[in-house]
């Protein structure tokens, strides 16, 4: 079960905590501070605390019989593992994969956090699903992310999204292109779920976490106690890859791409 919520008394809160964004982004920060807010984390978690019952229910679903469970179903799924354990006739996910680390208690009634980075492929249906859910589009400088080594979504997410790296030049200006993509999905999805989804620029926060911290949940309608953020914000450093996209070849990228980013103040 999880600690007692760190917010005011009077003030609402989620009930689920959904973070993703691209690899690399930050995910796993902002996840630990939430956690620490009072958030359990959803189970089968890895080193980067990946909630994998969720990768494997909508990411890796190579094991899933014909034809697979509609989005819908699984989410349901997802959540009765959440909060009640894995039942008898569920065996399959303990032998899913040895990258499991954790396997988390059962959260009940009490609040919970699913921290995966590709939970922003499916966001729309778990905010229609998940009425007491909220959404975090955890995101880092595009030129940043550009040149991330970490290229998992877009080998998986890019064709059908139409993003190719050969057609595009190069793999940093398709990176570019699926962080465009999901910059601007995220941008009307919260004009769709309005104060159920917001973004969280990681490069500011990790600069004044406390600061950031509070304007996410403030956005999502609800109140911390300013006298538990020091502890939430325990551990928040600068990673050393920030600012690496300051050195990069801008005519890997199109004309189109860099408008983008010089309309939005990243270069």
């Amino acid at each position: 079960m999880s600690q007692s919520l760190r917010f005011h008394a009077m003030s609402p809160h989620p009930h689920v905590m959904v973070v993703g964004g691209l690899g690399g982004s930050g995910t796993r920060a902002i996840a630990g501070a939430i956690e620490r807010l009072g958030y359990a984390h959803g189970p089968a978690l890895n080193m980067s605390r990946d909630c994998l019952t969720f990768t494997y229910l909508f990411v890796r679903t190579g094991w899933m019989p014909a034809p697979m469970p509609n989005k819908r179903d699984r989410l349901d799924q997802l959540r009765r593992i959440t909060e009640d354990g894995l039942q008898p006739d569920q065996p399959e996910f303990k032998a899913l994969s040895n990258a499991v680390t954790c396997w988390t208690a059962p959260t009940g009634s009490d609040p919970f956090l699913i921290k995966e980075p590709n939970t922003w492929i499916f966001a729309d249906t778990i905010l229609e699903h998940w009425p007491d859910a909220a959404f975090v589009f955890v995101h880092r400088n595009p030129l940043d992310m550009a040149v991330n080594q970490n290229t998992n979504q877009l080998k998986r997410w890019g064709p059908e999204r139409g993003i190719d790296p050969v057609r595009l030049g190069s793999v940093p200006a398709a990176q570019l292109a699926l962080w465009i993509d999901a910059y601007k999905q995220q941008q009307a999805r919260m004009k769709r779920f309005a104060n159920r989804t917001t973004l969280l620029d990681y490069d500011a926060f990790v600069c004044a976490p406390e600061d950031h911290l509070t304007e996410l949940f403030t956005r999502l309608g609800s109140r911390i106690d300013p006298n538990l953020l020091s502890q939430a914000c325990t551990g928040i450093i600068t990673p050393s890859s920030q600012g690496r996209g300051r050195e990069t070849d801008l005519s890997l990228f199109s004309k189109d791409q860099l408008t983008f980013c010089r309309a939005h103040g990243w270069l």
